[in-house]
């Protein structure tokens, strides 16, 4: 014999729907009345500006950071992470360092949505999205879904996303200033990640691959594979660099990852 059970219980409100401890009363889209931590409500993002060279911020002050490079007559954006909130305080941050030229390319490392869920905002104000070939297809689409539930500075915008591939390597140059991208090859995070690299400055720019340790944190017992890669692509690409901005994490010079990864010189 089959005994019947009366499974009675409650979602969450936040889920859209109440179900009576009593069987047979279900009340799909009830309303519900959830008030938003006042440190939800009332946070800001920051935005922090370091200048690292003539022409070159790191925009940091959250777990995501960005790098703006001024160019002869635009600038230049590496990353738009996270979301909307993000970019538009980025893009805010940017206007007040360099007012009177206009963000024309956003560099995106990847496709993961931490590092390209801002993309939109840039997009809304014109820029044109540089990334690996891989993901372009993936970001057209993305960039040109519907965003009805809750508009943001794309969908507002009424634009259309202007995305450019590349492979192995692209150079953006106005004949002052260079930066020169390339793909991370051999890495298992991701098949068509790029890093940036300004050759003047001797300043390398990354994300995921290495994310640099606490200072006078202990050394890994087993070197990361991804940034074992970054080395050999910084070897094999002979790059002379003197400081690492990386997306995640600080600032540090090239020997911070050769002692990561038990090659210190």
């Amino acid at each position: 014999m089959v005994k019947k059970v009366n499974l009675a219980f409650r979602l969450h409100p936040a889920r859209g729907a109440v179900i009576s401890r009593h069987p047979g009363k279900v009340k799909p889209n009830a309303a519900v009345d959830i008030q938003v931590p006042d440190n939800v409500r009332q946070a800001v993002v920051k935005v922090q500006t370091d200048k690292i060279a003539d022409g070159v911020w790191y925009l940091t002050g959250g777990t995501h950071h960005s790098v703006l490079v001024e160019m002869a007559d635009h600038l230049v954006v590496i990353d738009g992470p996270q979301d909307d909130a993000r970019s538009t305080a980025l893009i805010a941050e940017v206007k007040k360092i360099v007012p009177d030229k206009p963000i024309k390319f956003v560099v995106n490392t990847h496709h993961h949505f931490d590092h390209a869920g801002g993309l939109g905002a840039f997009v809304a104000e014109g820029a044109t999205i540089i990334t690996h070939d891989v993901n372009k297809a993936f970001l057209e689409q993305s960039l040109a879904a519907p965003r009805t539930v809750k508009p943001d500075k794309l969908a507002q915008s009424g634009k259309k996303a202007a995305v450019e591939g590349m492979q192995e390597k692209r150079v953006l140059s106005d004949g002052t200033r260079t930066v020169e991208l390339y793909l991370i090859q051999g890495n298992v995070h991701h098949d068509g990640i790029i890093m940036a690299y300004l050759p003047k400055e001797k300043i390398l720019v990354e994300a995921d691959v290495y994310i640099p340790a606490a200072p006078n944190a202990a050394l890994p017992t087993q070197p990361n594979p991804n940034s074992v890669a970054l080395y050999e692509n910084i070897e094999r690409l002979k790059l002379t660099v003197d400081q690492i901005l990386p997306m995640h994490g600080r600032k540090v010079p090239l020997a911070d990852l050769q002692k990561s990864i038990g090659k210190a010189s």
